[in-house]
């Protein structure tokens, strides 16, 4: 009986392409968003990412309804703030509305946790822009909501190139997709997530 990680010889399997991400102490990437929802139409963001563990930086573009958006987030141990305008300066902000909560459908750890613990269907391997990638499906159920993701993980480093989210709630429908780019492992200094 063949385990669900296990891979050819001449292939890695998923497991151990998303151990890659242990080795990872820092990662600045981007992501293009395209949400549509039942109720409110269309919307596009383009969001950069830094991580530092514990510290996790976000700048959110957006557009929505016509309106322009940018919103700058940074995740420290002791909470998250948010830049205000306004005020010239990060404040704390405890229900703070952050983009990095779709991060966790992307997790290398949360994934390994998957592998365990569902049917896991399509380790088929294609190439998306010169990178060798996985594609991984999983569906979940949360609180009545039931959710589907597909994500090309790039084989090299553990990370998604793309994904697709598809949320079936009670009020309405979302989907979104999500692409992955302009990676960087270099080191992220510390001012990075500085809030003085």
């Amino acid at each position: 009986e063949k385990s669900i990680n296990s891979a050819p010889p001449d292939e890695e399997s998923l497991e151990s392409i998303l151990e890659k991400t242990d080795s990872i102490d820092s990662i600045y990437y981007e992501i293009d968003a395209t949400i549509n929802m039942t109720t409110y139409g269309t919307q596009t963001a383009k969001i950069q990412i830094w991580q530092k563990p514990p510290y996790v930086k976000e700048l959110i573009s957006g557009l929505n309804s016509g309106a322009s958006t940018t919103i700058v987030v940074i995740h420290r141990p002791d909470g998250n703030y948010t830049y205000d305008a306004a005020q010239g300066k990060y404040v704390l902000t405890p229900e703070v509305t952050s983009f990095s909560s779709w991060l966790q459908y992307f997790d290398s750890e949360t994934l390994k946790g998957l592998l365990n613990n569902q049917s896991i269907a399509n380790l088929e391997t294609i190439t998306i822009d010169g990178k060798k990638a996985t594609l991984f499906d999983y569906s979940l159920s949360i609180e009545g909501m039931n959710i589907t993701v597909q994500m090309w993980i790039w084989n090299a480093y553990g990370v998604p190139l793309k994904a697709y989210v598809d949320m079936d709630m009670k009020e309405m429908a979302m989907t979104i997709d999500f692409v992955f780019d302009n990676y960087s492992f270099s080191d992220i200094p510390d001012s990075t997530f500085s809030v003085s």
